[in-house]
């Protein structure tokens, strides 16, 4: 793995970690722990929305265009929509919808592979002519060998719907981008390990 790409890494969690979500009366981790207590759940969050940049700062250093991102307004009708990352090379639109976790619920997942058959649409008529390839892209596994069976079902149930789910492995490989499993894992438990 290149060391920009650590370096990024590690410039986005310092700045996740100087503002740290303390828990509050009405929580669950207020209860059992009390005032004080960092909540885990907040600072999670903020890094699967913060290393949304990371996957970005890689696409542009594998030498391709980053597309207008981030929320856009009318992507159906009246409704804004986030888009989490988008790029192209000289034929294909990529647009990935970044999960952390697919462990969604019922509501949750439809919405996503909504939101995605959604933006795949606009992104459709907004680049004519341009080969659009779109995904769940779940990236805290590096490929899916091993996840647990329970995840068989959400991965199915968004090929029903024509969303396919992907992985870093895949990402670096339509980038060319050489970053093994190994390194992957092993980075991101050094990062686990500044938190």
């Amino acid at each position: 793995m290149k060391l920009a790409y650590k370096n990024k890494a590690k410039e986005i969690l310092q700045e996740i970690l100087q503002v740290k979500t303390k828990s509050l009366p009405g929580s669950l981790p207020y209860l059992l722990f009390g005032e004080g207590k960092v909540s885990t759940q907040s600072l999670y969050i903020k890094i699967g929305r913060n290393f949304e940049k990371w996957f970005k700062f890689i696409v542009e250093d594998a030498g391709m265009t980053l597309l207008p991102d981030g929320v856009v307004k009318n992507v159906i009708g009246e409704k804004s929509k986030d888009i989490d990352l988008i790029f192209r090379d000289d034929n294909t639109i990529y647009y990935r919808e970044m999960k952390s976790n697919l462990e969604l619920d019922t509501e949750k997942l439809p919405a996503t592979y909504e939101k995605i058959q959604m933006i795949t649409k606009y992104v459709e008529k907004e680049y004519p002519g341009y080969k659009v390839d779109s995904s769940l892209l779940h990236w805290s596994v590096y490929e899916p060998s091993i996840l647990p069976r329970k995840y068989n079902t959400k991965v199915k149930e968004c090929g029903k719907h024509d969303v396919k789910v992907s992985y870093p492995i895949d990402l670096f490989k339509t980038i060319s981008v050489d970053i093994s499993d190994k390194e992957y894992y092993n980075f991101f438990r050094e990062l686990g390990g500044m938190c």
